[in-house]
């Protein structure tokens, strides 16, 4: 969301395959995936395509790392 804020969309594009509807269905259990989840819950896709300019891949990465300051109280 703050991302978002800043006119920066991020995503999670990785989701565990038991989080999926089908796999749930053959019996995947999010939690025989501990480290599936972990990571899941730890990561972010910032925006990454090829008419990024150099001035928008600074503007991403300075407000990724003031937003993780915030997030980190420091």
């Amino acid at each position: 969301i703050k991302m978002a804020e800043r006119g920066i969309s991020c995503n999670v594009h990785y989701k565990p395959l038991p989080l999926l509807t089908a796999y749930q269905n053959m019996g995947f259990k999010m939690e025989d995936y501990p480290n599936a989840y972990r990571f899941f819950e730890n990561e972010v896709t910032l925006p990454l395509h090829g008419l990024l300019s150099d001035e928008d891949i600074d503007y991403i990465v300075q407000n990724y790392l003031e937003v993780i300051q915030e997030v980190l109280g420091q």
